[in-house]
């Protein structure tokens, strides 16, 4: 691979806000590998090792922990590389399995969501009648 297509970890980082020691925990635990590294030694990245990252920050973000993610990942790489039917039915199973997980967690921060909007309203509810005793107060006793 051309050295002009892969990014140094600094260039990475900035590009997804992850800082490179983010970067280099992940590879300690074995969740990214850089593809390359440059003769003075620094990691190189191509995109789809970039594509990687993103997934497991994405997951990360969703509040997956580092020990999902990596079945994530690791259940993914099988499914690319898996050439029987077994293991492929397997795969998909799981990969089912974890898809309904991250439809549960979705319709959870919804309903969170709507729950949140609704204690909103309330606040904004109570802060007008706070605000009104507030200017009754103000007004001088006949």
């Amino acid at each position: 691979m051309n050295q002009g297509d892969l990014s140094r970890i600094g260039e990475v980082a900035d590009r997804l806000g992850v800082s490179p020691r983010t970067i280099k925990y992940y590879e300690e635990i074995g969740l990214l590998i850089p593809g390359e590294r440059s003769p003075g030694g620094f990691r190189l990245y191509a995109e789809p090792d970039v594509e990687r990252l993103q997934r497991i920050l994405r997951l990360k973000d969703m509040g997956f922990s580092l020990a999902a993610i990596h079945e994530f990942i690791s259940v993914r790489e099988a499914a690319q590389e898996a050439t029987r039917e077994t293991v492929l039915r397997e795969t998909t199973e799981h990969l089912e399995a974890r898809e309904h997980e991250l439809t549960s967690r979705i319709e959870k921060l919804r309903r969170d969501l709507e729950s949140a909007k609704d204690l909103r309203q309330e606040l904004q509810h109570d802060i007008a009648l706070c605000k009104a005793r507030m200017q009754e107060l103000k007004k001088p006793s006949s």
